[in-house]
């Protein structure tokens, strides 16, 4: 059965809370412990710990919900005309029927300050205080717990399963690198840039090893200027065409069928000058080295030393000013483990994590280079391989 040691992990984590249920609704757990990821953020997962759950999701989208669903029941209701009842209304009637009277004390996600989008990113239904009304209301005379903490350390460590998915997001992200690299060039621009690389990902992706639903999320930025400052969290694609000599950051963010990657590639238009061919290859030597010393029980802030320490040796040690890396997979950016120098995290085998160390300079620009690295008792293990060259 497709991802048991997740449903198993779960539970066992559950019966050392005492709790008899969860009740999920975010895109990124529905999607964790059912195999769905819902299209609107309108799916309910009623996750017993003991009997099989129940996907409570929009009739309109039961082809989707049933392609998907792993040992999980699903129950529909009807959604989207003007004479169907209010969601929540809905819901609630079949919560209650699909819930047990036994139940004591349930869990819910009270304490997700950031979440993964559902399909339809550009509208996303978050559960708030109507929510939480109304579970208090199902739930009359049970206690609810938060169980937000329980739930983020059981996402740390994936599957088997899952980082097989998370390798045909990363090899989806691809099509999207190799687009960058062949289209960088003098007179166009940061904007063009990320449509290239979007298309590509979309059209190749869809249908690559069985992927439905495909998106990605490019970011360009290009110039010193741009670039040199593209270690803030998100840059902007920039409209300015690129001349001689000029540096492109591609910060690649994509989701296939709820997982995600994360990859940023630099290239140069035209003829690079000699440092910024120097702080390219010092920036790969430090990813490099900071990749081949993931490993299980090593301190993440050693990881981000490997890779500070090839960069300061080079003298750029002032232009590096971030983390060297982040936890990822159910989103876009996972809160663990942090690469950093301060970091009290300890890897474990099946943490994926990003490795992206970078150097950015006024004058040059900036480089950044990065990798989704799985941790093994193998040692590392990058998904998604792809060259690592500026020109």
């Amino acid at each position: 059965m497709p991802n048991e040691e997740r449903r198993s992990r779960m539970r066992r984590a559950m019966e050392g809370l005492g709790l008899d249920a969860l009740v999920l609704r975010l895109p990124e757990n529905v999607l964790l412990l059912s195999g769905h990821w819902p299209m609107i953020g309108a799916a309910f997962l009623v996750f017993p710990l003991e009997g099989t759950a129940k996907l409570i999701a929009p009739e309109c989208f039961q082809n989707e919900v049933l392609a998907s669903l792993h040992h999980c029941e699903a129950v529909f209701f009807p959604h989207g005309a003007h004479h169907h009842p209010p969601l929540l209304e809905a819901v609630k009637k079949l919560v209650q029927e699909n819930a047990s009277s036994s139940w004591k004390r349930i869990g819910y996600e009270g304490d997700f300050e950031t979440h993964a989008p559902s399909w339809n990113a550009a509208e996303g239904i978050v559960p708030a205080a109507t929510s939480m009304a109304l579970l208090r209301e199902i739930f009359a005379g049970k206690e609810l717990i938060d169980a937000t903490a329980m739930i983020r350390h059981e996402r740390r460590r994936k599957t088997a399963y899952e980082l097989n998915r998370l390798d045909i997001a990363s090899e989806v992200s691809c099509f999207g690198l190799a687009a960058f690299e062949e289209a960088v060039a003098v007179g166009i621009s940061g904007v063009e840039l990320a449509a290239i690389v979007e298309k590509a990902i979309m059209i190749q992706g869809t249908g690559y090893r069985g992927s439905v639903r495909v998106r990605a999320f490019a970011q360009v930025s290009t110039g010193a200027a741009e670039t040199a400052i593209a270690h803030r969290p998100n840059i902007i694609s920039t409209p300015r065409k690129m001349i001689d000599g000029d540096f492109a950051v591609l910060e690649l963010g994509l989701v296939v069928d709820g997982y995600w990657g994360d990859r940023t590639r630099v290239r140069v238009a035209g003829t690079p000058r000699e440092e910024q061919l120097r702080i390219y290859d010092t920036v790969r030597r430090a990813q490099e080295a900071a990749t081949a010393v993931l490993r299980p029980g090593v301190r993440a802030r050693d990881v981000d030393a490997a890779a500070r320490s090839v960069i300061e040796e080079a003298g750029y040690g002032k232009h590096f000013p971030h983390i060297t890396g982040h936890g990822l997979g159910f989103g876009y950016h996972e809160s663990w483990p942090i690469l950093g120098p301060t970091s009290e995290d300890v890897l474990d085998e099946g943490v994926l994590t990003s490795v992206e160390p970078g150097i950015y300079s006024p004058e040059f620009g900036g480089v950044r280079i990065e990798d989704d690295v799985a941790v093994t008792t193998n040692g590392p293990r990058v998904l998604g391989p792809f060259r690592k060259t500026c020109n």
